[in-house]
């Protein structure tokens, strides 16, 4: 099954280009170059949207390794090389771990 580590964030005003110049070129391979972290995938929010009032514009997806998830966690919480810029809104961060309870639907199955 797989486990996400999602984050969800909003650049400081005047900031977007360097936030996301640094989320994707800099943030995303260093957390990926921590052992457990598998894959990361950067969105922006839609302007279609069920519920209107969104507080987040950007969301991070990274897929952690279920069977060191403990592990992996504390590995980036003692990683003191990650580059954090200052162009992120630190007061408008929510992080989200999930783990699936089911296996991956398709719309062909």
């Amino acid at each position: 099954m797989t486990t996400l580590f999602m984050v969800r964030s909003n650049p400081k005003p005047g900031q977007e280009t360097a936030f996301n110049d640094w989320y994707t070129d800099v943030h995303l391979p260093e957390v990926l170059s921590i052992q457990g972290f598998l894959s990361a995938q950067r969105f922006t929010l839609n302007e279609a949207q069920v519920q209107p009032d969104q507080t987040q514009s950007y969301l991070a997806i990274y897929e952690i390794d279920t069977d060191h998830v403990p592990g992996t966690l504390e590995q980036l919480r003692k990683a003191p090389w990650l580059n954090m810029s200052d162009a992120i809104d630190p007061a408008n961060i929510n992080i989200s771990i999930f783990s699936a309870i089911t296996d991956k639907l398709t719309s062909d199955t």
